[in-house]
């Protein structure tokens, strides 16, 4: 067995160096590569303090795992990105 690369420690630490970081989950409901509810449940179990969580922005389509392929979840998908990054944009 393969063991697959685990990014989720990384992200702990580079949220709790930087509290002002902002993270955007982005999924299909029908994904079965990474199946719906994955991310919200592997963000809630990250080793960070609780009120971090609430720099974790969660965002879903009706699509499969290739948002993109699916065209008015690639336009959902495009506008909540951008509407993400302008949020983040006076964290500076």
């Amino acid at each position: 067995m393969i063991a697959l690369p685990n990014v989720l420690p990384d992200l702990a630490a580079a949220m709790k160096h930087n509290p002002d970081m902002k993270v955007m989950i982005n999924g299909g409901y029908s994904d079965v590569s990474t199946p719906f509810y994955e991310g919200w449940f592997e963000m809630h179990h990250l080793p960070i303090p609780p009120k971090l969580l609430d720099n974790i922005e969660y965002r879903y389509y009706q699509s499969g795992h290739m948002v993109y392929v699916h065209v008015p979840a690639l336009k959902q998908l495009h506008d909540n990105v951008a509407a993400f990054i302008r949020s983040t944009d006076n964290l500076h």
